[in-house]
């Protein structure tokens, strides 16, 4: 019905147009330069990897994992603390990783729930031809509508990814023992944690 509307009728409230076009030119809904992709990683004491320069150095292969950081860790401040956060841990566990920077576009997912599937296929064709290039082994997300996207819809459009959420990757990482767990005295836990996310897990 709302792909009717849209595309067909072009009946949707005033304030989608601006997401709509933010998509379809700059491959997010805020609008945010691609250059701009990069700025959350300002001030880590580490490089974040990115897969073009991995690729340069013939490392490609070495890659365990591409992390898709996903348009609202790239660009809203609150979000790019988990972004932050996430490459930290990363990091100290010795995670062979690489983010694609710039190349990361959108994954569509706003566009298809508002009823724009010319964006939808747009963005994803592009993301789709993206990810063959570099081939990774697996994609890491902490964003649910970009893990759903990719696992779930980029398949109806010839994208088959293996695609992980961040929650189960790093709770991979404690059992393998490769990050240090939040443990207290004599093993006793120092704290209990609780992940939840209401979108699409």
């Amino acid at each position: 019905i709302r792909r009717s509307l849209v595309l067909e009728e072009s009946r949707f409230p005033a304030e989608l147009t601006p997401a709509f076009r933010a998509m379809e030119s700059a491959q997010n809904p805020w609008g945010q330069p691609r250059s701009a992709r990069l700025d959350w990683t300002k001030g880590l004491p580490f490089p974040v990897p990115v897969a073009a320069d991995v690729a340069r150095a013939s490392e490609l292969e070495r890659l365990e994992i591409l992390y898709w950081v996903g348009c609202a860790a790239a660009f809203d401040e609150r979000s790019r603390r988990v972004a932050r956060a996430f490459v930290t841990c990363l990091d100290a566990a010795g995670v062979r990783f690489a983010v694609l920077g710039q190349e990361e576009a959108c994954t569509g997912d706003p566009a298809r729930r508002m009823g724009n599937e010319y964006v939808f296929q747009l963005l994803a064709a592009g993301n789709i031809e993206t990810l063959r290039a570099y081939g990774p082994p697996r994609i890491v997300t902490a964003c649910p509508h970009c893990f759903n996207t990719i696992a779930n819809e980029y398949p109806q459009l010839g994208g088959h990814f293996e695609v992980i959420h961040h929650s189960a990757f790093l709770a991979g990482l404690l059992r393998e023992g490769r990050l240090a767990t939040l443990v207290g005295p004599e093993g006793a836990a120092a704290r209990r944690v609780t992940f939840h996310d209401a979108c699409y897990l």
